[in-house]
């Protein structure tokens, strides 16, 4: 979807790296055996982030395999093997590829909409699939895209009441887990959502600005210029206080496994994210046009 989530790189030990990429390829795998190759295009760091999470709540974690892929076809690569945790997140980036896809037709002109189209149709029967395996995130997806829309349309100046509807889609992202562990859950990833769309609308702010499209950061602190200079200490301290939350729920969950990637995207990761955003250095994907690269 937006690939913010992303650990530091420098900051992990090497088996962290190879076991944070053995997930990536994991969930990679499991898009494609499940929806077909067209749908690995949804493979995103944030969907990597959510399995590792989903993974490490789980009282057995899965296997690892060697397998060979379209981006490494000579030399097997670890992968995780397909188990409860990267089959949800599987679907959970389908569904959320496919209502982006939606998203961008509805709002997008030129290339952008015709490639959304494209995509769009190549991706529509994977997408009613997932709509099989999860109906009712597929209907919250909708609702709060709708709610977003709306929100967008009118023009509203607040950046808590536009960040909420898609924080709220993302909180719904939890797999049937009940009692405290799926409320921290959903507590979670709820400022996850909020986080995401804040920081997406800051570097979007220059496109936005020449496109004439809405930007509640740029409406909320009524810019004069497409630059985020003259706000960056109070967008800082809000984005601060999601990072904040995020962190205070990560605690209170029981992680089996993973803890210290997951800790090094959460303190060192999103939080580089941010200042690389907030000082307009911020590239994709690290720079990088590696299919998986850190």
């Amino acid at each position: 979807m937006f690939g913010f989530i992303r650990p530091v790189k420098s900051e992990l030990r090497v088996r962290e790296v190879e076991r944070f990429q053995s997930v990536y390829c994991g969930l990679c795998h499991a898009i494609r055996r499940r929806y077909g190759r067209v749908h690995t295009l949804s493979l995103s760091y944030d969907m990597t982030f959510l399995t590792l999470l989903l993974e490490g709540l789980l009282p057995e974690g899965a296997d690892t395999g060697r397998r060979r892929c379209d981006a490494s076809p000579v030399r097997p690569k670890n992968v995780l093997c397909e188990d409860a945790a990267v089959a949800f997140a599987a679907d959970v980036s389908v569904l959320l590829a496919y209502h982006k896809l939606q998203d961008t037709i509805a709002d997008d002109r030129g290339l952008k909409r015709l490639a959304a189209r494209l995509l769009c149709l190549l991706s529509r029967r994977g997408y009613r699939r997932a709509c099989e395996k999860q109906p009712a995130l597929d209907r919250t997806m909708a609702a709060c895209l709708q709610e977003l829309s709306a929100v967008e349309k009118a023009g509203t100046p607040s950046i808590d009441r536009a960040a909420d509807p898609f924080a709220r889609l993302l909180s719904a992202c939890v797999p049937g887990l009940e009692g405290d562990t799926g409320r921290i859950l959903q507590e979670l990833l709820y400022h996850v959502g909020r986080w995401i769309y804040l920081i997406d609308a800051c570097a979007d702010l220059q496109d936005d600005w020449e496109s004439g499209g809405y930007n509640p950061v740029a409406l909320r602190y009524g810019l004069t210029a497409p630059s985020l200079e003259p706000v960056k200490g109070a967008l800082e301290l809000t984005l601060e206080k999601s990072l904040a939350a995020i962190y205070a729920a990560f605690l209170l969950l029981d992680v089996r496994r993973d803890q210290e990637i997951l800790e090094n995207i959460i303190c060192l990761g999103l939080p580089a994210v941010t200042r690389q955003v907030l000082d307009g250095t911020y590239q994709s994907n690290g720079g990088r046009n590696r299919h998986g690269s850190l």
